[in-house]
């Protein structure tokens, strides 16, 4: 899958100013629950930001590790909508229950065998239903009261290999699950497959970047030396700045991803 740059979670709230400022954003990750029932309006509005900028969707209800059948009614609204909008690619959480728009039930799996042979089954076959590859997205986890029979880092990459899958490394998550069970986030990312990681998500990061010093200094948010340690490891990966706390304005967001991209200059100038 080709490398995007820099995208911008298009909230409903952006639709109309994005296409009328058309903002230096390399790309646009929608969550597609917003938009099956959309109205005719809004449809239209999507299919020119379709002609625009390259889309992604990021899901939240596909809920792949759950011991329920796969919703067939779901999986039908989303490939009609994939089908309409032909997104770079989709997305959802590797957990075992649904998600909402601000990751309010992200729950994370039994890392065992039992639950691997599950999740990559399923991925399997939500991959044959919709034609193509999906990326599953790392999810935050509490203090651990047991030890697992794997590594989430394990999991993650198990999943991948053997679904023939891709990986969404979402930063905070990562740093969040890494404080509460208390290891390196660094040595999980060396764990995963490479050429499986396709995507990151970062937000809460501080990206500082000015004209005097384009890659920043003085930068101490845990967050941020995370995710460049991850472009060290990896190379440029196309990255989406998100909020899930605040529904900041358009403005404040393409100002995030501005800085994030000066200050990743060092990466993306070896492309």
């Amino acid at each position: 899958m080709p490398y995007l740059g820099f995208g911008l979670r298009l909230r409903r709230e952006y639709l109309a100013p994005v296409l009328e400022s058309h903002p230096p954003v390399d790309w646009l990750e929608l969550i597609p629950e917003n938009y099956f029932e959309a109205d005719a309006s809004i449809s239209r509005q999507l299919d020119q930001l379709s002609e625009r900028y390259p889309l992604v969707l990021h899901g939240v209800s596909l809920a792949i590790g759950s011991p329920w059948p796969l919703d067939p009614d779901y999986l039908g609204q989303l490939q009609r909508l994939i089908e309409r909008l032909q997104p770079a690619w989709v997305s959802d959480h590797l957990c075992w229950d649904g998600a909402d728009d601000v990751q309010g039930r992200l729950l994370p799996l039994p890392y065992s065998e039992e639950t691997l042979d599950h999740v990559v089954q399923r991925t399997q076959q939500v991959q044959e239903i919709l034609g193509r590859q999906i990326l599953l997205e790392n999810v935050p986890a509490e203090i651990q009261t047991s030890q697992p029979e794997m590594s989430e880092a394990e999991f993650v990459g198990q999943v991948a290999e053997r679904s023939d899958s891709l990986i969404l490394i979402d930063i905070a998550n990562l740093h969040t699950t890494s404080t509460n069970q208390g290891f390196d986030p660094m040595a999980y990312l060396f764990q995963l497959p490479e050429a499986r990681v396709q995507q990151i998500h970062l937000a809460g990061a501080v990206a500082l970047c000015n004209a005097e010093d384009p890659g920043g200094e003085g930068i101490v948010d845990p967050i941020w030396e995370l995710y460049t340690g991850a472009m060290d490891h990896f190379g440029p990966v196309s990255t989406l700045i998100e909020r899930v706390d605040t529904i900041p304005s358009l403005e404040e967001m393409v100002r995030e991803v501005e800085k994030a991209r000066c200050s990743t200059h060092r990466y993306l100038s070896s492309e």
